[in-house]
């Protein structure tokens, strides 16, 4: 706009008549008097290919097309082949299913050792923070896929965990599975070739496996049955579209020869009964040994880093969807922790408008409780430092020059009071006294400059920057204190999806 505001204040020559001279609106780079000398492109002579610098390279610099290292037409587009190696074709994505539901739970291994460590160590951790460490490694955690009402049940095979949806995804498992050996014999035999005319052979693109003349009579059933059992992400029209022949009397020889050798299958536990070919194996197992192998379920368990083959494309979909929505935000798997923990005898709690787990839910000392000398000091100074570190803590309170085994006794006491709720100890090594629990801190509103809109800030903690903490030495939980954690409400469902249910709201709103 500036310069377009120059150039129009310019004068025209003549008053009388509209000049527009002034409104050039082309690139500075071609206006006159911007304080360069305008190339005259008349003048340009091309540089000739001899004026081009040599490159300094080995070899010199190859000219186009040239001394190219790949071939547009197949290694440049990533060309599969099953035999030389290459990059095998991208899977179709394919929708999670309507009527299948996924759900994250953590191994009950996991939980005992997590709920362990909190009772020996003491300390208060963060619900949601608990499940980010589940959802930290696949080994700690599996998937429980359910059915939902008026959908088909699941079928999942009980010798590898493999789930799918349909028989005929379960058929295709079967015939490239490890325990296929199991139910059927191979055995190679000696046999005619076929005779007729071939003058072609068709071969498959992706994989380089030979399909067999087009003109041969198991030719469709070739192409059918490697699409079913081996590229069945693919469209099929699209995957004969990748079909090659090849038009040479050494590969119809190379055929011929191998169709010397015709494989076939015994059946395990069957005197007698050879079959001829996999189209009459796959029949004959989904007469005899299809129930007996894969059952009908509602709901099926798999750890979460069951490998893709072993799931139904739409069940994978699903899978990694739950883990990716579960990772953003873990609320329904805080809401199954909690219930898991609090069933171990630990404490679920709100500590200032949060879902913790601690040894023991906050509890105020009553005024006839009488504490000893060493708690005692020791919770005067946590209500005294509010967020203080416990290696400030012991620097303060522990006397000069005290034994080790002095130093244990005042672990206990602190443990004790760990214990009794009348102190908490945060993960990161901080410490509250107990009458802080049901403080919130609240947000403050921020009033904008521009707009006059009010805004909520997001809500400040009160403690400190985290100090380095060393690990509080823990003795067993004493049995009153057990007894108390027994009695916990929170180990109510209804108040644990409650508050769960407040937490999201409020994470929504910030």
């Amino acid at each position: 706009m500036a310069a377009s505001a120059r150039y129009m204040n310019e004068k025209p020559e003549d008053k009388n008549s509209l000049d527009l001279s002034a409104l050039d609106f082309g690139p500075a780079w071609a206006r006159e008097g911007e304080g360069k000398t305008k190339k005259n492109y008349k003048d340009y002579e091309p540089r000739g290919a001899g004026s081009r610098k040599p490159f300094k390279g080995k070899g010199g610099r190859p000219q186009h097309g040239e001394g190219r290292k790949f071939d547009r037409g197949d290694k440049r587009r990533g060309k599969f082949d099953g035999k030389k190696g290459g990059r095998p074709p991208r899977p179709a994505f394919v929708q999670a299913p309507e009527g299948v539901s996924a759900e994250i739970m953590p191994i009950e291994a996991g939980v005992d050792n997590m709920a362990k460590e909190i009772s020996a160590a003491g300390r208060t951790y963060s619900v949601f923070e608990l499940a980010h460490v589940v959802l930290g490694a696949r080994e700690r955690f599996h998937i429980v896929f359910r059915k939902e009402e008026g959908a088909e049940d699941l079928l999942q095979c009980k010798k590898d965990h493999s789930v799918y949806l349909t028989k005929e995804e379960c058929v295709a498992h079967f015939l490239v599975s490890d325990w296929k050996s199991e139910f059927y014999e191979e055995e190679e035999v000696e046999t005619e070739p076929p005779t007729g005319s071939f003058q072609a052979i068709a071969k498959c693109g992706l994989s380089g496996e030979i399909l067999g003349p087009p003109n041969y009579h198991a030719y469709t059933h070739n192409v059918l049955e490697l699409h079913r059992t081996r590229f069945a992400h693919m469209d099929l029209e699209r995957y004969k579209s990748r079909i090659q022949t090849v038009r040479s009397e050494e590969a119809v020889s190379e055929w011929l020869e191998s169709m010397k050798k015709k494989t076939q299958y015994k059946v395990v536990g069957e005197e007698g009964v050879v079959l001829d070919d996999p189209l009459a194996v796959t029949k004959h197992f989904q007469e005899k040994h299809f129930d007996e192998v894969f059952r009908a379920t509602h709901r099926a368990d798999v750890p979460s880093d069951i490998p893709a083959k072993l799931l139904s494309p739409g069940l994978l979909t699903l899978l990694k969807e739950t883990v990716a929505d579960q990772r953003r935000y873990p609320g329904k798997l805080a809401s199954f922790l909690c219930r898991q923990l609090s069933g171990r005898h630990l404490a679920v709690f709100k500590w200032q408008g949060k879902l913790h787990c601690g040894p023991s839910r906050p509890h105020v000392v009553p005024e006839e409780t009488t504490i000893a000398d060493r708690p005692k000091q020791m919770l005067d100074w946590v209500q005294a430092n509010p967020g203080g570190g416990v290696d400030q803590l012991w620097k303060d309170v522990l006397p000069e020059g005290i034994s080790e085994e002095a130093k244990k006794e005042w672990y206990h006491d602190l443990h004790w009071l760990l214990n009794q709720g009348y102190v908490v100890l945060m993960s990161d090594g901080h410490l509250y006294d107990s009458a802080l629990s049901k403080e919130k801190p609240k947000a403050k509103k921020v009033k904008s400059a521009k707009s006059g809109v009010t805004k909520k800030s997001k809500p400040q903690s009160k403690s400190a920057e985290p100090e380095s903490s060393e690990e509080v030495k823990s003795e067993p939980v004493a049995k009153e204190s057990a007894d108390k954690q027994s009695e916990v409400p929170a180990s109510d469902s209804k108040e644990i999806a409650e508050e769960v249910k407040t937490e999201d709201s409020e994470a929504e709103e910030a």
